[in-house]
């Protein structure tokens, strides 16, 4: 784009000279005209009176001329994210070379690149456009800044009973996040709402610059067999409360996964046999506390979870 200038040293006042430097030329006059053309050359001269005629034979002057110049939706971004860049260059243009420090690409011929940036920092971008008129580079130092994703975790859930109460859902590190998954409203979880078996939990976290991760938990839910309740068909567990050994039997033949998890869900004894169908089977937990867990036997992908109860 032309652009034109005047210099006015004296307002409202009659004519003056006055010495002005642009550029490094010198001129006289008032008022005073400066035209920059879009190569960035300057034409001047004294123009009374003032009237936009004065103009036509500078404008003229200015050569079709090529000037780069880029832009981007953002100029944050946060780790793996998507920037799109857009040419502003003006001219008659027949190619374009950009460079994306810590970018990828790390270079495009495309007017328009969309670049990927997944390192952290701050990053130059580079364009340099071609054509009959020549070619000119816009650089811009630090241009992209580039923010990590914050680190999210989730700790594990234990077993939970299908007719619990709804309750609130914690773990999520850092602070501050949300809950959602199957059952979940307002992070509070529902059994009844999310239903037998497993679902899949999620707590998202975004931090202050806008970037956003998250981490993932299953809960799964069951009708347990409470302590003194009646066994169903497929397995036995006796006695229970229990002192140290625990006696259990399992109508299927096979290796079977014996797991007990304390009612924060963490895992506090876990063994694996070979059993007959029928027999009698027996562990030792004798070494674990006082109190209630969650004890469950695999067999042949069936599944049977009951409470547990411990009394030394």
């Amino acid at each position: 784009m032309t652009s034109a200038i005047s210099l006015s040293p004296i307002q409202g006042g009659g004519p003056a000279a006055i010495d002005v430097v642009i550029d490094g030329q010198n001129f006289l006059g008032y008022p005073t005209y400066c035209v920059v053309c879009p190569d960035r050359t300057l034409y001047f001269d004294i123009c009374w009176p003032p009237d936009e005629t004065c103009f036509d034979p500078f404008f003229e002057m200015c050569t079709p001329a090529i000037a780069a110049n880029f832009s981007s939706d953002v100029s944050e971004v946060c780790d793996e994210g998507a920037v799109q860049f857009e040419d502003l260059s003006v001219g008659d243009i027949t190619s374009w070379e950009w460079t994306f420090e810590g970018g990828d690409p790390a270079t495009s011929t495309e007017q328009n690149p969309m670049v990927t940036y997944s390192t952290t920092g701050d990053w130059d971008v580079s364009l340099t456009v071609s054509g009959g008129a020549g070619s000119d580079t816009y650089s811009i130092e630090g241009y992209m800044e580039v923010f990590d994703l914050p680190v999210v975790t989730l700790e594990p859930f234990p077993v939970i009973g299908y007719d619990w109460e709804p309750f609130e859902l914690t773990g999520g590190i850092p602070e501050g996040g949300g809950y959602s998954g199957p059952g979940v409203e307002g992070n509070i979880f529902d059994p009844v709402a999310a239903g037998h078996g497993t679902v899949t939990i999620t707590y998202s976290y975004t931090d202050e610059n806008g970037c956003e991760s998250f981490a993932q938990q299953d809960i799964e839910v069951v009708s347990f067999v409470g302590v003194g309740e009646p066994e169903n068909e497929m397995a036995s567990i006796f006695p229970n409360p229990t002192s140290s050994l625990l006696n259990f039997r399992i109508n299927e033949t096979g290796q079977v996964l014996v797991k007990v998890t304390d009612m924060m869900g963490m895992l506090v004894f876990e063994h694996s046999l070979y059993v007959e169908a029928g027999s009698s089977n027996q562990i030792n937990v004798s070494e674990l506390c006082n109190g209630l867990y969650i004890m469950s036997l695999k067999i042949n992908d069936q599944l049977h979870i009951q409470k547990l109860k411990l009394i030394h």
